[in-house]
């Protein structure tokens, strides 16, 4: 798996940071089809709907790396599979120790003028204060576990340091499905930072169309991807600590298997037949239904 972070907004310390990085990223390498390696068929398949309209399928299920990503963060330490807290189901859920210095600010009335300070710093547009105002909030009002890196000294001293022993709550969303889907992700985390359920997020989709997502799904139907994310200025909509990491597979090759709904590999069956229009072969997927392949 080709893995990458995309963005760290999450004012993590490093240490914690790292740790949360290396779950999620042990979590995408544990995917693979052949050997250690996630190698995808992209080979494009027919369906066929009324009046003679062929149309492409879903031969790949997303099913598959969920469900090997859940399996893994079951398995590791300091983290657990898919987790309900309150309402609202999530793909994982990591509980990291922290025994360190964290940074509370002194007066919340300053939390205005440190974050048009940070605007200004990051040359950020002014129209960020709508979704730093609730992170900086969050992170330095309700919580003391944050870092403030690369602040200047005049910001440093709008906080009381203090030594936390406590742990971060990380909320996981692993998104396999369209640019909608994947807002609903991202909104569901802040819901989740606002109400206290989680200290920070870690959203995780593929890399770009061409390399990951509409290889292997069919663009029409699963499309998601940080190319199309950025495109939306994603992180504008963002206000929680959040960590996005990117995946695609390690290579493609026609004869590799596909990924099955079970969590499992399987090769199409050939049925030895033709369709009548004489330009498909006909197959059989994991679901006995017929599937066809260009001729």
């Amino acid at each position: 798996m080709l893995v990458a972070i995309e963005n760290d907004s999450s004012f993590l310390p490093a240490k914690q940071r790292d740790e949360i990085v290396k779950i999620i990223t042990s979590a995408l390498n544990s995917i693979n089809t052949k050997g250690d390696e996630f190698i995808v068929n992209d080979r494009l398949y027919f369906r066929e709907q009324r009046r003679n309209k062929f149309t492409p399928c879903v031969v790949n299920s997303a099913t598959f790396l969920s469900s090997k990503f859940q399996a893994y963060l079951d398995s590791a330490k300091y983290s657990k599979g898919e987790t309900k807290i309150g309402e609202q189901s999530i793909d994982g859920f990591l509980e990291i120790p922290f025994n360190g210095t964290g940074y509370e600010i002194k007066d919340k009335n300053n939390i205005l003028k440190l974050i048009h300070e940070y605007i200004d710093i990051e040359n950020l547009s002014p129209k960020s204060v709508y979704t730093l105002f609730p992170k900086f909030y969050g992170m330095y009002v309700d919580r003391n576990l944050f870092d403030v890196p690369e602040l200047p000294a005049h910001l440093v001293k709008l906080f009381n340091p203090q030594r936390v022993r406590d742990v971060y709550k990380i909320g996981v969303e692993f998104e396999t499905g369209n640019i909608a889907s994947s807002f609903r992700a991202l909104n569901k985390l802040f819901v989740l930072f606002q109400t206290g359920a989680i200290d920070a997020g870690v959203f995780v989709t593929c890399k770009d169309k061409a390399n990951a997502s509409t290889r292997i799904w069919p663009q029409t139907n699963r499309n998601g991807s940080f190319q199309e994310l950025n495109q939306r200025n994603y992180l504008e909509q963002v206000s929680l600590p959040l960590i996005s990491i990117s995946f695609a597979p390690d290579g493609f090759s026609g004869t590799a298997p596909f990924l099955g709904k079970a969590g499992n590999t399987y090769h199409p069956k050939d049925t030895g037949a033709v369709h009548s229009s004489g330009h498909y072969k006909i197959l059989l997927d994991e679901n006995e239904e017929n599937i066809l392949c260009p001729i």
